[in-house]
C-alpha cells in the first residue's frame, strides 16, 4: 500500500545539520509516511551521516544539481500519495504530518496545503509547539492565486498532492547557481490547481536561521525575483489572461518582501533597483492588499485537535528520538 505522505529533503554538505532534520521525521507522531533523502553531490560527511540511519529511510545520490533537481529527484522516486518538502536545515514539529493528515481527510484531499512555520535561531532549543494541541485552524481557497491573504513560502512548509505536481511537469529544471525563490516559482506553476489550503494553526515546521541561509544572498534573491517576472511575461505560468492581474499581484507581494530585505541586508542599491524594475508588479500587489482589506471573504475553518489522537493510537510504540527539546547543533 502507498504511503499517505513521501517527505522529500534534498541536502548538499549539511553534515551538521541534516541529522536533527531527519530525528524531526522520524520522531512525527503520524507514521504512515516514507523519508526520502537525496544527497546532492555532498563534498563534506553528509554522506556518512545519511548511511548511520539505515534502512529507516531512502538515501539517493547524484552529482550536484541544485536544489530544484534534487526535489524533482525525489519527486519521481517518491510513492506516497503527498509530497511533503523539507530543507535539510529545517524541522518539522511533532504533529506536523499528523495535521496534515487531518486536513487531507476532513477537505476531501486539497491539491495544495500550506503550512504555518516558525523560527528559531541556531544553536536554541526548540520545543514543540503548545498550540498543537488545539483546534487547526485554516484557510481555504479555491486555488493559490485566489488566497487573500499573505502567504509565508518555504521550502519545508508546502505539501503537494503527487499527482497535481506530475500534472504541472515537477518543479522548474535548473541549476546550482540559479535555484533561488524556486519555491514561489513552484506555487506559480501550481497557481490554478485547488483547493489550496493554509494551515494557519497550529506550526508546522520550524525555520532555522544561521550564516548560511540561502536567503542571505540578497543579490542572488533579486536576480531569482526578475527570473519570476520574466517567466511570467513569456506566458510561463498558468491562468491565461484572467488571472494575469493575481499572478501580477503574488509577484509583487514577493517583490516589495525583497526589496524590504534588501534595505534591512544594507544593500539599497540593489533594493531600490529592484523597485524600479518591478514597479508594474508591486503595484498590482498595492492594489490588491487594498482590495482583500475592503472585500475579504475567506474566514476561519476549525478542524478537531489531530495531534493528541494520533499521540494516543501511537502511544504502546511510540517513535524513536523525541522531541520535546531538540538542541540544534551549531552548524556554522
Amino acid at each position: 500500500m502507498k504511503p499517505r505522505f513521501s517527505v522529500v529533503i534534498p541536502a548538499y554538505n549539511r553534515q551538521k545539520l541534516v541529522g536533527a532534520t531527519i530525528d524531526s521525521v522520524l520522531a512525527q507522531t503520524f507514521t504512515d509516511y516514507e523519508l526520502i533523502v537525496v544527497d546532492d553531490g555532498s563534498t563534506d560527511g553528509t554522506t556518512e551521516v545519511l548511511r548511520s540511519y539505515g534502512a529507516r529511510i531512502s538515501v539517493i545520490q547524484q552529482a550536484n544539481q541544485g536544489p530544484e533537481v534534487a526535489r524533482n529527484t525525489g519527486a519521481s522516486a517518491a510513492n506516497g500519495e503527498y509530497l511533503a518538502f523539507l530543507d535539510s536545515d529545517d524541522l518539522l514539529l511533532p504533529c506536523a504530518l499528523a495535521t496534515y493528515e487531518r486536513v487531507i481527510q476532513e477537505l476531501g484531499s486539497p491539491a495544495l496545503v500550506i503550512g504555518t512555520v516558525t523560527h528559531f535561531e541556531d544553536g536554541q532549543a526548540v520545543h514543540a509547539d503548545a498550540s498543537a494541541t488545539k483546534a487547526i485552524e485554516l484557510l481555504r481557497f479555491r486555488d493559490y492565486l485566489a488566497k487573500d491573504v499573505a502567504i509565508s513560502l518555504y521550502g519545508s512548509n508546502v505539501v503537494i498532492k503527487r499527482s497535481i505536481l506530475d500534472q504541472a511537469g515537477g518543479l522548474r529544471t535548473s541549476t546550482p547557481t540559479t535555484f533561488y525563490l524556486d519555491i514561489w516559482d513552484m506555487m506559480l506553476r501550481l497557481g490554478t490547481y485547488g483547493p489550496c489550503v493554509l494551515v494557519r494553526r497550529p506550526a508546522t515546521v520550524a525555520y532555522r536561521f544561521h550564516n548560511t541561509n540561502a536567503v542571505r544572498n540578497v543579490e542572488a534573491m533579486v536576480k531569482g525575483m526578475s527570473r519570476l517576472i520574466e517567466a511570467e511575461r513569456r506566458g510561463q505560468y498558468p491562468g491565461g489572461r484572467s488571472r494575469r492581474f493575481v499572478r501580477y499581484a503574488c509577484l509583487g507581494g514577493m517583490s516589495w518582501s525583497l526589496f524590504s530585505y534588501a534595505l534591512k541586508s544594507r544593500r539599497p542599491r540593489l533594493g531600490f533597483g529592484a523597485l524600479l524594475r518591478n514597479s508594474p508588479v508591486i503595484l498590482a500587489g498595492v492594489m490588491k492588499k487594498l482590495w482583500c482589506r475592503l472585500r475579504r471573504t475567506s474566514s476561519v475553518l476549525r478542524l478537531p485537535e489531530a495531534c493528541e489522537t494520533e499521540r494516543t493510537m501511537k502511544s504502546e510504540n511510540p517513535p524513536g528520538g523525541g522531541f520535546d527539546s531538540v538542541k540544534v547543533a551549531d552548524g556554522r
